[in-house]
């Protein structure tokens, strides 16, 4: 990682282009169950799940890589409280669209039977948009 403020350009904008993808494969994933669509179910949930896992991986990257830690102040301890909060919601979101993926190919899931894929659905958008917030008030902002 350069100096603080060259970390925005880095691996924290690559991470939103990630996260919003996985925002965009997910709703394919969403309407194609709607529409009858079972490969596109799948696909779209296996696409959302990669994207995630890479998301997950980026974040313990720029951990590892960090030039400040917890404890070097304000900035530290905000960045790993709110950056870490985050990751664990990203983990849960993460296995609730595995678990849809998992029913999704055993044919659990109807164009009217998929409440709990949808809550999935919605709490991952959830964290796309805390995400955004994330990447403008810890990254730009506080960069």
């Amino acid at each position: 990682m350069v100096g603080h403020a060259g970390i925005l350009w880095e691996v924290p904008l690559l991470n939103t282009v990630i996260l919003l993808s996985s925002g965009a494969t997910v709703t394919y994933a969403h309407h194609s169950l709607i529409q009858g669509n079972r490969a596109g179910v799948i696909y779209g949930l296996i696409a959302t799940v990669a994207l995630a896992a890479v998301f997950t991986g980026f974040q313990a990257f720029e951990y590892y890589n960090a030039p400040f830690t917890f404890s070097d102040g304000v900035y530290g301890s905000t960045f790993y409280m709110a950056t870490g909060f985050h990751g664990i919601h990203v983990i849960v979101g993460t296995i609730f669209l595995t678990v849809g993926l998992f029913r999704a190919l055993s044919y659990h899931l109807t164009d009217h039977h998929h409440l709990g894929f949808e809550q999935g659905i919605l709490y991952w958008h959830f964290v796309d948009v805390v995400w955004l917030f994330l990447f403008i008030s810890v990254y730009w902002w506080g960069g």
